[in-house]
């Protein structure tokens, strides 16, 4: 074992065993004050119950009063001072009591050191109990007083406060370790050519290398820094690339579902609240499979699209099959604008991902769709198919040249308060980009302010 891992380990143990001991410590100390305050608690208020109780009785009982005038006050009495943790006994019998058990079982108070009012813990019943009991005379007949105090929510305090000692504690053994292992691999770095490489790459001399040449650790050391310097730019290059098409991925699915999904309950709600004929129950379940498929595959697509190098899968595909899709898929959300789509194709064959091309135009029309006014005179939503075109145009608000190239940036929204609203992200046209990249397809914006907006997607 290299010397700094000898070093990090050996102070990490004392490290952990520092930390434990001081957290035991303090967890002992804890529970033996918060137990200790429970039991003077008890104590105090059974002697003030024994003092106050044998007082009144004393004062007020008689030697010539009859036995039931002489149990009356002595109930009396006792319930004056008395709430449902007292017990008050007569030959082991229970006079008065506001508990379930019997104390007198655990605390016999004709045996030393039971009769002075010291508390005992007792576990009984899925409880834990505090019971403290002495005996009082009054009028020469012996009465045993109890208090049967409920104390399972102080453990349960206790246990809770050992669990977060526990987590505290292992917390700070895992960042003391770290910064252990972190100044001592620092501490082993005595060569200055080594830091003033370091220093030069690090205000961007990327060319530097480090002239350190000994057989040892720092030899070693030295070579891996020099390996590093020529990797580091290229893999924060490739981390930054491989991170935003994890996000561009997460968001696309996230932005994806929103469509489908609105459809697929709206369904699911007719199936549980409409009278459906055995028909329509049929095309609604069939409607609900097909767009779950659907999604399994736009899944599989998209992940396969933005987080690796591999090529999406062409098959020749009907194209107004997946016209007639799309036009099933976004009815709720057009319906929601109150938007009107037309459909138009002239082409019968075409060779591409049909689940990502539905994908692309769901997009497309959905874009359409939240820039759409539904004040406005009727002016239809037109999805066109001409020869290797796909195109998809609008009578909505237009976008502004000067941000039509930016328009397909991911999270980039033209009119962000408006977006907000319709819960829009920014990512349906990055995704309609990602797509035409991976399928090697042109993409043309026609846009004017206040007239609308036609977008077209080329294939090769």
């Amino acid at each position: 074992m290299k010397l700094s891992k000898r070093i990090a380990l050996l102070v990490s143990i004392v490290l952990a065993a520092v930390i434990v001991g001081v957290s035991l410590s303090l967890l002992l100390f804890a529970r033996n004050t918060i137990l200790s305050l429970s039991t003077e608690q008890v104590q105090r208020k059974q002697r003030t119950l024994r003092t106050s109780f044998s007082e009144m009785a004393n004062y007020y009982a008689r030697g010539d009063d009859s036995e039931a005038v002489h149990d009356s006050l002595i109930q009396y009495c006792f319930t004056r001072f008395s709430d449902q943790t007292s017990v008050l006994m007569r030959d082991g019998k229970p006079v008065y009591t506001g508990v379930t058990v019997d104390p007198s079982a655990y605390i016999p108070i004709d045996t030393e050191p039971y009769n002075d009012g010291t508390p005992v813990a007792v576990r009984t019943q899925g409880r834990n109990l505090l019971i403290a009991g002495s005996r009082v005379t009054v009028n020469e007949r012996s009465y045993d007083v109890y208090v049967v105090e409920d104390v399972t929510d102080v453990y349960t305090r206790i246990r809770r406060m050992a669990w977060i000692f526990a987590g505290v504690s292992l917390s700070a053994i895992a960042l003391g370790a770290g910064a252990v292992t972190l100044l001592v691999r620092r501490s082993t770095r005595p060569i200055m050519a080594l830091s003033d490489a370091a220093r030069e790459i690090a205000d961007g001399a990327y060319e530097k290398r480090a002239d350190v040449k000994t057989k040892d650790e720092i030899g070693t050391l030295g070579a891996d820094f020099n390996r590093m310097a020529e990797a580091v730019e290229t893999k924060i290059s490739e981390l930054e690339e491989r991170n935003e098409r994890q996000r561009l991925f997460i968001g696309g699915v996230t932005h994806e579902f929103k469509t489908p999904m609105t459809g697929l309950l709206l369904h699911a709600g007719l199936l549980r609240r409409a009278n459906l004929s055995e028909q329509e129950r049929d095309a609604s379940l069939a409607h609900i499979e097909a767009q779950t498929a659907w999604l399994e595959r736009l899944t599989q697509n998209l992940l396969k699209l933005t987080t690796s190098d591999e090529e999406i899968e062409l098959q020749p595909v009907h194209i107004p099959d997946i016209l007639d899709a799309v036009k099933d898929g976004v009815k709720p959300k057009l319906d929601a604008c109150g938007a009107v789509l037309s459909v138009r194709c002239e082409t019968d064959t075409l060779t591409l991902n049909p689940d990502l091309i539905h994908s692309l135009l769901n997009n497309l029309i959905v874009n359409a769709a939240n820039a759409y006014d539904a004040d406005a005179p009727e002016k239809p939503i037109v999805l066109s198919v001409t020869g290797r075109t796909f195109s998809v145009s609008d009578r909505g608000r237009g976008i502004p040249k000067e941000v039509q190239d930016r328009i397909f940036e991911p999270f980039f929204r033209v009119d962000k308060s408006r977006s907000k609203k319709q819960g829009g992200s920014g990512l349906g046209l990055a995704l309609v980009k990602t797509i035409a990249d991976a399928h090697g397809a042109t993409i043309t914006v026609d846009s004017e302010p206040g007239k609308g907006t036609t977008v077209s997607v080329t294939l090769p």
